[in-house]
């Protein structure tokens, strides 16, 4: 008998072996791909339910304003508003001077401007009349407030965190503002009284007929 080479005796073992090898390595590649796939999965997951959860707080955060109501021009209002979807509490008014209107009425030592408010909800308001613009402005100029005044807002969400916010009252924006006055209710309820006591003033009215000259 003829003796066989050692190297006829080895390599198919090594054969099968390198076969077991890349069988070994295929698979943790694949376990490593599908791993980081479901690792990246997650993290976006994460971040959507992260910003889903920023919106839903945003949405619940009050934001409390302190801004002059010029809807009634030329007279002027001073509105405190929420206007968020949050409830407020524990609301701080701190004013860079007093509102004062030109007779003399400090508006901002009105009680909820002084002592502050327990509460505001979403959406709510408070306006309190300050002057007429014509009035105000050259009252406003006597105390070097052509810049206006700076009103700083604190308050609390029902959470318990703290905000901070400021806004400035100028009733100089208003200034030279071509007005167009609107009809509306008043006016016309003005105008009906109007003609019903010129009805009840004229002759046929009170039942006296004019005669006329002969």
């Amino acid at each position: 008998m003829c003796p066989v080479p050692a190297s006829d005796n080895v390599r198919p073992v090594d054969i099968v072996a390198l076969s077991q090898i890349v069988t070994s390595v295929t698979n943790t590649l694949f376990v490593i791909v599908l791993a980081a796939g479901y690792y990246y999965t997650w993290r976006v997951s994460q971040n959507t339910l992260q910003e889903m959860r920023a919106q839903r707080t945003a949405m619940g955060r009050p934001l409390v304003i302190v801004q002059e109501d010029y809807d009634s021009l030329p007279e002027l209002d001073v509105t405190i508003r929420n206007v968020s979807e949050g409830a407020a509490r524990d609301i701080q008014f701190e004013f860079s001077s007093p509102i004062e209107s030109s007779n003399g009425f400090v508006v901002s030592d009105l009680p909820y401007f002084k002592y502050g408010l327990d509460f505001l909800p979403p959406n709510g308001e408070i306006t309190c009349y300050w002057d007429e613009l014509d009035s105000l402005l050259p009252f406003l100029e006597s105390k070097g407030l052509q810049n206006g005044i700076h009103v700083t807002t604190r308050y609390k969400d029902l959470s318990g965190d703290s905000y901070q916010s400021q806004w400035r009252l100028n009733p100089f924006l208003y200034k030279d503002t071509r007005l167009v006055r609107r009809k509306g209710m008043g006016d016309l309820v003005n105008a009906v009284e109007k003609l019903a006591q010129s009805k009840d003033e004229s002759p046929d009215a009170k039942g006296q007929v004019p005669v006329p000259e002969q």
